[in-house]
């Protein structure tokens, strides 16, 4: 069966995009071309490829296509580039999910060491820790710094180490609701800052202290790293920061950590589809080195 390559790209679009009409814009064409292409792709297989849901969603089978068009584009633009004329094609774009905090502290070394080695740019995908995976796992992206120590299936592994988070509050703040120590009552009744639901980060640390015990507190919904420290210095609550974003901080005084050792230490791992790629091979570079001079490494 041979399968068209202008199909096998509409494909990728429309899930990469999220949306018939997006695709459209970025492939250049018509909506009506787009859905020409992949109604004409699920004949020549026999099967649904796309959810037609918002966003659209690759079916299972359909992600199996997304990567071969993905792939295939990927190798495509390392080809022409080893023949000196990649110049002359539109640029691979590599869709890439890291986690909030990495892409605040890290991740935007990787991304610098990336340019200046390859002629690609990165379609980042802002997620959490515990969730890019998902994206991984579904055919969204093509690589991800992720928590999940196992390989997603056709996937590498690359361990990073532990990036280390820290509890902290401003010294007003800490005499206000935490005077008498850091106990079950005195978490169920002190603010907290939350980046949003899939934030477990400050949930891990509290029940950790009370047991397990339920924990309703009053929450701040606050979705940006850096605002969690403008917050925390503005004593609204308490939260688990990446200690290298308020290491000057704590020196100078003016965040305190809610008692001492207040660290919740989480390992990273990147994980990128199973393709030879010299530009896959050159972004895997550039993430480990970055990430050696943030995130600690783990105990042999």
């Amino acid at each position: 069966m041979n399968l068209d390559h202008a199909q096998l790209r509409a494909l990728a679009a429309v899930v990469r995009e999220g949306s018939f009409e997006r695709a459209a814009a970025a492939l250049h064409v018509t909506p009506s071309a787009v859905s020409q292409r992949i109604k004409a792709l699920e004949d020549r297989v026999g099967r649904l490829l796309v959810q037609r849901t918002t966003p659209t969603a690759a079916t299972a089978d359909g992600r199996v296509l997304v990567q071969l068009a993905e792939h295939a584009a990927l190798l495509e633009h390392d080809a022409l580039n080893r023949l000196g004329v990649a110049e002359d094609t539109p640029r691979a774009m590599l869709p890439i999910a890291v986690n909030h905090d990495s892409l605040e502290t890290w991740f935007m070394d990787a991304a610098v060491a990336f340019a200046g080695r390859t002629g690609a740019t990165l379609d980042l995908r802002a997620e959490d820790q515990d969730h890019t995976a998902e994206l991984l796992r579904g055919g969204a992206v093509m690589g991800a710094v992720t928590t999940l120590a196992e390989p997603v299936q056709g996937c590498r592994l690359h361990a990073l180490g532990s990036m280390r988070y820290a509890a902290t509050c401003s010294p007003e703040f800490h005499a206000r609701h935490f005077a008498d120590g850091v106990d079950a009552r005195s978490l169920a009744q002190a603010p907290v800052l939350v980046y949003n639901r899939k934030d477990a980060l400050q949930g891990r640390f509290a029940r950790r202290i009370m047991r397990n015990a339920a924990w309703q507190p009053p929450v701040w919904w606050l979705p940006s790293a850096r605002a969690f420290v403008r917050a925390s210095l503005a004593g609204l609550g308490w939260t688990m920061n990446p200690l290298s974003l308020v290491q000057a901080e704590l020196d100078a005084g003016r965040l305190v950590l809610l008692r001492a050792r207040a660290f919740e230490d989480t390992p990273l791992y990147w994980q990128h589809w199973r393709v030879a790629s010299d530009t896959m091979a050159a972004l895997t570079d550039a993430v480990l080195a970055a990430a050696r001079g943030l995130i600690r490494r783990r105990a042999a």
